[in-house]
């Protein structure tokens, strides 16, 4: 099979799987207890204008009534109107997704730059006092939590240093033209010199925070591949045939080694769009994660179910381009 059929039949589907996950989630909402009316109104008003409000809503009608609905208008594209915010689910998002999408993609690039070759030196340095060292410091990076290394690094980088700001995504005073919402990325675009610095500054902590949690995975991952790939028999050839040291390691044996980690790079970057709902709180960042938050508070059905329609796309989006990736990453993968 082609690369480009193989694509084709993913594509094909994800489509069950999305409706399967977005039915889910439509039914969990419904089957919880609370009545999402009288959370966000209370006793405040007469039951004529409750129930009134749940008319308005759509509430009132049957459940496959509603759900028929949802998946109509889910299929056009219209996410609905949030219950608490009173606009439409799509504009709230618009303005909270790229604080999400900038720290997973900063986060995940430095965990990356610095997490694969501290495990590809550890390995190449097997059993020397580096590979020792390196593993004593990523068990003990690793057995912290998130959301206790995001309060040591307020305490210690922002309150005691006072080098980077605790909390927000930006200074009262911030100006920047926005392109794509990416602040660091804007920043450049629109040679707002000052603006990058501030975006820096402000997303640095989350992003150390991040990273530290990361590296650990990462390097563990690319040193137990690397050595599995200098164990192998056409290692021992390329050794023998008298090829440059470099050579062997890194066209030889760093291509094959990075093909797990490709794989595991590009899950842990779903995992960081729905999983950075502890920093952003910690750091009071303006995101998706706080917004779901919010909204499963408030029983903000339409909102929620926004949210993770669109977590739903991003992921059968970011595992297929990983399998494409891995295909042109290796030759011998065949569809």
């Amino acid at each position: 099979m082609k690369l480009r059929y193989y694509i084709a039949v993913r594509l094909g589907l994800a489509i069950p799987t999305m409706i399967i996950l977005l039915t889910t989630v439509f039914f969990l909402m419904h089957v919880l207890p609370g009545d999402p009316v009288v959370i966000m109104y209370g006793d405040r008003y007469p039951t004529k204008y409750i129930d009134e409000i749940r008319h308005n809503l759509g509430l009132d009608r049957s459940i496959w009534e509603q759900y028929g609905s949802y998946i109509s208008d889910i299929a056009k594209g219209d996410l609905g109107i949030s219950f608490v915010h009173k606009v439409p689910v799509v504009q709230k998002m618009s303005n909270t997704y790229a604080c999400t999408l900038e720290l997973a993609i900063v986060g995940l690039i430095v965990s990356t730059l610095l997490g694969l070759p501290l495990g590809i030196i550890a390995a190449m340095r097997r059993d020397g006092w580096f590979d020792h060292i390196s593993r004593l410091v990523s068990l003990y990076i690793h057995s912290n939590p998130g959301f206790w290394v995001a309060l040591i690094f307020q305490i210690i980088f922002g309150l005691m240093l006072g080098l980077f700001p605790i909390s927000g995504r930006s200074p009262p005073d911030f100006q920047l033209t926005k392109v794509t919402g990416l602040y660091i990325l804007d920043s450049i675009l629109t040679l707002n010199f000052e603006a990058f610095i501030q975006s820096i500054r402000y997303l640095a902590l989350p992003v150390l925070t991040i990273a530290i949690t990361s590296i650990p995975y990462l390097s563990r991952l690319s040193r137990a591949s690397m050595i599995n790939v200098l164990g192998e028999d056409y290692m021992v050839t390329a050794k023998a045939k008298g090829l440059p040291q470099w050579s062997i390691t890194y066209k030889h044996a760093l291509r094959n080694a990075l093909l797990p980690v490709i794989t595991s790079v590009g899950g842990q970057f779903t995992a960081l769009l729905g999983g950075t709902v502890i920093i952003e709180k910690i750091f009071s960042l303006p995101g998706l994660g706080s917004l779901l938050m919010d909204s499963l508070t408030a029983r903000d059905f339409t909102m929620i179910q926004g949210i993770v329609a669109i977590y739903a796309v991003i992921v059968v989006v970011m595992n297929t381009v990983i399998d494409i990736v891995y295909a042109a990453a290796d030759p011998r993968v065949k569809y």
